[in-house]
């Protein structure tokens, strides 16, 4: 009787043709970002991610109280995959008077597929950002 022996080779291709690795991740996120001296942001998007390709979920302006505006941009990055969750990094940054860049939030966030995630961070008087996500394979 002779026994199977799975080479490198042949595991490497089943995990390669697995559903999970050769799935098409679709991510629907919705942010929100108020704090006392700006007025509301709001953004409710779907996307596709690609395994360590940055993505860009939103791109726009936020107004203070004085009326000036200034650019603030949210990406994604699909960092690794498992058979029970997806992590993502998740960063939303403003783009300051001087040119320089203030990050709003930086957090990396694991949750399993079709199983929406909440996080919120600050407190209600100071800046509150909310950031609700969602993992689906297309």
């Amino acid at each position: 009787m002779e026994k199977f022996a799975m080479g490198k080779g042949q595991l490497f291709l089943s995990t390669l043709l697995s559903p999970l690795a050769m799935a098409d991740w679709l991510l629907d996120v919705s942010f929100e970002m108020h704090s006392a001296c700006r007025l509301r942001q709001m953004v409710n998007t779907s996307l596709s991610l690609l395994p360590g390709e940055e993505t860009i979920f939103f791109e726009g302006l936020s107004q203070d109280n004085h009326h000036s505006y200034r650019e603030v941009v949210g990406s994604a990055q699909l960092l690794d995959v498992s058979a029970d969750s997806v992590s993502i990094a998740f960063q939303v940054q403003e783009r300051l008077d001087d040119g320089g860049w203030r990050t709003i939030l930086a957090q990396t966030l694991s949750t399993g597929l079709n199983m929406p995630m909440l996080f919120e961070s600050g407190e209600p008087s100071c800046e509150h950002v909310k950031l609700q996500v969602e993992v689906m394979t297309a």
